[in-house]
């Protein structure tokens, strides 16, 4: 499937709440995963962007982690159950579900990440939290919201980041999706 197929068909999923342009660069970062690699999202929602992710690369296993507590919209709870569901919908079945929160997930995690999409809680401590537990796993990092001013802890916990781990280097942005990459990949 081309990029837009997939972002067509990802859409009848669930909206994932970022523009055309970041969906795109989440495609393309996902097709580069290897097969049976792992793809990891903090913060599913509805399973918008995991379909993204999913039918990208339907070869990655996907682990979300979210304890779903925030749904923006009235009458729709989000859940595993939903995220769950939206994807199978759009054919896309390399999902597990850890509900809980990231902090905690994080805290005994030890397994080696190919793409970490942060999305998950918007506050300085968690994006912090999610970068200090996981980084250590990933070779590739992609924040969802860098450059919102709606969430300037965002880019804050992002930089305080780089500047502590000198092994992590901004690679690149796209509108709001910021990529952080391992100035030595093989150094994990």
């Amino acid at each position: 499937m081309t990029n837009d197929e997939i972002l067509a068909k990802a859409e009848q999923a669930a909206s994932s709440y970022s523009s055309l342009a970041e969906r795109h660069e989440l495609c393309r970062l996902a097709r580069a995963v290897s097969e049976n690699g792992l793809i990891m999202e903090i913060g599913g929602l509805y399973g918008g962007m995991t379909a993204v992710l999913g039918l990208s690369n339907p070869q990655a296993r996907i682990v979300v982690v979210d304890d779903f507590s925030w749904s923006p919209l009235e009458g729709l709870e989000a859940g595993a159950a939903v995220l769950l569901s939206n994807c199978r919908d759009v054919g896309v079945n390399n999902v597990r579900v850890i509900t809980g929160d990231s902090a905690d997930v994080g805290e005994t995690w030890n397994e080696a990440i190919e793409l970490l999409w942060i999305d998950g809680g918007h506050d300085y401590e968690s994006v912090k939290s999610d970068l200090d537990n996981f980084a250590q796993h990933a070779e590739r990092i992609a924040l969802h919201d860098w450059d919102n001013l709606n969430w300037p802890s965002i880019r804050l916990a992002v930089e305080d980041f780089l500047k502590v781990n000198p092994e992590w280097k901004l690679s690149h942005s796209v509108e709001s999706v910021v990529v952080l990459e391992r100035v030595d990949p093989h150094g994990m």
